[in-house]
């Protein structure tokens, strides 16, 4: 399978670790590239070749940097080593369960526990320090549990066998990365356990050239760690477009009506509502879901209202669209709706000629080949790995709901002839409240995503925006936006530096789902009433044109601030004497959180 929708997706034998590699050793140095360094307690090489040959592939580019065999703590400890001069965005780690398990078979059964503490002590260490460099993410893989069972199908019951000890240094890794915001873990051990552990293994290429794994399965572990690469940046899918026939259900709900489907407890009818259920666990996520259906709207959405054995109800549906439009056509309609753009959108069809339309007119949706019988859709799914997911807020529970209270706001916007009454209507109120702890995860997951309404594309990462809230010299601060429909959820984000009398705009973001309700004034206002406080006297903001946020190209403006400087290549400077600046109308009330 290729590269589709710009994301990355494991690959058949239509590019094998040997393809990858090639192109990985063919990729020159290209201009903005990510750089990775990839570290190893075993052989690095061949990764990092499939791993450049993957991003090459998937239209990521990659630059790496290896440091020689074994010498991860010397390169991380050491702030003057070549580690540090690379200055990477990306630090993957290859930890090697063999070296481990040679270790742990060294030391008597009751020794192993703690053996395996000090281990994880050890690494825990030095992925710490690395998730301190400046601006860096780490990924680690985690370990695979060994093959071997010295007691058998008792081994993992007995305290100090190698899967026990295996699996405490796991635990100790995941907790880290549960403490650490920007380090991340790879699910080694289910990749083995997909594709084989007698697969994964390859004793002989250890011994000979310590590689963790057979060379086969490196595009699975490297695609895990671009699709992560790519999360982070906040380049991932965010909405699943439905067909419904063959695709829900089994059948033509127009032809063959209510009854005539297939769905339940028997036989396919079974594999449709095990399919269902996958898919609301994704919205329980945070995904949105959407249908994209040839049919009459009425048939379309009566097996949601009607059919005893639906998972699914309209009610999980964020946009439902259902005519007889072409696909293309009603995929733009879903993704101006959600306020979304193409390559957020993952699109399910049963119909090789609906998949094929949307490639060549769509190319930014992701398009995946489905199998034919619905049993094997939830598993070939999940072995593309299409949903990566780097933290989970309460804010990603609530998504769809967000989205779906959105389409409820503007059926209410038609009824209204003045914009600014509609505003009214919805009583607005917004918490504007400094960084805190409670709210780093979806603060991070905000300022890493968001590309339209983002005044400068600064990928803060979350160690550095934890450091923000506690530095009186920056001025950081997250909005919610409440209304009559429903909450909206923490939707901004402002961060200033102060210099002397000045403060500098370093950030601004805001989520697409709420542009047009005037929240950027009650933002400024408030940002205002703080800095005016702390004796600022003026404001300094730039904006950074890229591909995607032409949207606020007059923000400033807007805004009143006056031209300063135009930089180059459409990069502008702004400035706002804060003694000029009267208070916006916004019809936005401030709310406080209680306790403050």
């Amino acid at each position: 399978m290729k590269k589709t929708g710009g994301v990355t997706v494991h690959l058949s034998k239509e590019l094998d670790y040997i393809k990858l590699m090639a192109h990985g050793r063919e990729s020159p140095p290209v201009e903005n590239a990510a750089r990775v360094a990839v570290l190893g307690f075993s052989t690095t090489q061949y990764y990092s070749a499939v791993l450049r040959g993957l991003g090459k592939v998937a239209g990521y580019p990659l630059v790496t940097y290896e440091p020689e065999y074994n010498t991860v703590q010397q390169a991380v400890l050491d702030e003057h080593s070549d580690l540090y001069a690379f200055r990477p965005e990306f630090v993957v780690v290859l930890t090697a369960v063999q070296s481990v398990r040679d270790m742990l078979l060294s030391v008597d059964v009751g020794e192993r526990v703690q053996a395996a503490e000090r281990a994880a002590g050890e690494l825990v260490g030095v992925l710490a320090r690395a998730a301190r460099m400046p601006g860096v993410t780490v990924v680690v893989n985690e370990f695979v549990i060994p093959y071997e069972r010295a007691w058998g199908n008792l081994s993992p019951r007995v305290a100090g066998s190698l899967s026990d000890a295996v699996r405490r240094i796991n635990d100790r890794l995941r907790d880290l990365a549960n403490e650490t915001p920007n380090l991340h873990t790879v699910d080694c051990d289910h990749i083995a356990s997909w594709i084989g552990k007698r697969s994964w293994f390859d004793e002989r290429l250890w011994f000979h050239s310590k590689s963790f794994c057979h060379p086969e399965a490196l595009p699975d572990v490297a695609g895990q760690a671009i699709d992560i690469f790519r999360a982070v940046q906040g380049k991932s899918l965010k909405c699943i477009a439905l067909d419904l026939d063959n695709v829900l259900w089994g059948g033509v709900v127009g032809d063959d009506g209510l009854e005539g489907i297939r769905l339940g407890e028997l036989g396919e009818g079974e594999a449709f509502v095990h399919f269902q259920s996958w898919l609301k666990d994704l919205r329980r996520r945070g995904l949105l879901l959407a249908v994209c259906s040839k049919n009459d709207d009425v048939n379309a959405r009566e097996p949601f209202d009607k059919h005893p054995d639906m998972v699914l109800r309209e009610e999980d549906i964020s946009a439902f669209v259902a005519n007889w439009n072409n696909k293309a056509e009603n995929l733009r309609a879903l993704a101006q709706r959600l306020n979304i753009g193409l390559d957020s959108i993952v699109f399910l069809d049963d119909s090789p000629f609906e998949r094929n339309l949307v490639r060549e007119l769509l190319p930014e949706v992701c398009v995946p080949e489905m199998p034919a019988d619905p049993a094997e859709f939830a598993p070939y799914l999940e072995s593309l790995n299409l949903f990566e997911a780097t933290q989970f807020s309460d804010e990603d529970r609530r998504r769809a709901d967000f989205y779906r209270d959105n389409l409820r706001r503007e059926e209410q916007l038609a009824k209204f002839e003045d914009v600014n009454d509609y505003l009214v209507s919805l009583s607005m109120e917004a918490v504007f409240e400094r960084f805190d702890d409670h709210h780093l995860p979806r603060i991070t997951q905000l300022v890493q995503r968001t590309n339209q309404f983002n005044l400068t594309t600064i990928r803060h990462s979350a160690a550095e925006l934890s450091a923000f809230a506690e530095d009186e010299q920056y001025f950081p601060f997250y909005a919610t936006l409440l209304d009559r429909f429903g909450d909206n959820g923490l939707v901004s984000v402002v961060i200033g530096k102060r210099s002397g009398a000045w403060l500098e705009l370093v950030s601004w973001v805001m989520s697409c789902r709420v542009i047009s309700r005037r929240l950027e004034e009650f933002v400024l206002d408030q940002l205002v009433e703080v800095a005016r406080a702390a004796g600022i006297e003026r404001m300094r903001g730039r904006y950074v044109p890229t591909k995607k946020n032409g949207l606020v190209s007059r923000h400033y403006e807007r805004l009143g601030f006056r031209l300063n400087e135009e930089l180059g290549e459409g990069t502008t400077s702004w400035e706002l004497s804060l003694n000029e600046h009267a208070a916006s109308d916004a019809p936005i009330a401030r709310a406080v959180l209680a306790g403050r």
